[in-house]
């Protein structure tokens, strides 16, 4: 599945103009952070879970791709814990579309907090 229609299913519509920010949670698991802004011809998605170690929020894992019309580019894929970093298209869309959206998909996540700008 890819993230755009997994986001439109627990009710995150990232067409929505402005910087937005959603929160997610599921029962035992870390919260999901979602954030969608739009550039002049494109929208810029942010999916992180956050955990802390020492004090530091660490991204675990954060990932960033851009939607132009119905393409999808994934430009970062980071894990602070790993200290992993790729900016490959082919490597962050296996690991988004094979694993982490159909284990968000189990987990059922629901948004718990909305910070719309318009």
């Amino acid at each position: 599945m890819e993230p755009n229609a997994y986001l439109a299913k627990v009710g995150i519509e990232i067409a929505t103009k402005g910087h937005n920010c959603y929160k997610l949670s599921a029962p035992s698991m870390m919260d999901l952070t979602v954030e969608s802004w739009h550039t002049d011809d494109s929208i810029m998605v942010s999916m992180c879970h956050y955990g802390e170690q020492n004090g530091d929020l660490m991204k675990d894992p954060d990932i960033l791709f851009e939607v132009k019309g119905h393409k999808i580019t994934y430009k970062e894929f980071q894990n602070d814990y790993t200290g992993y970093y790729s900016e490959s298209h082919v490597v962050t869309k296996a690991f988004m579309e094979n694993t982490w959206i159909p284990n968000l998909v189990g987990s059922q996540y629901k948004v718990i907090k909305r910070d719309m700008e318009n």
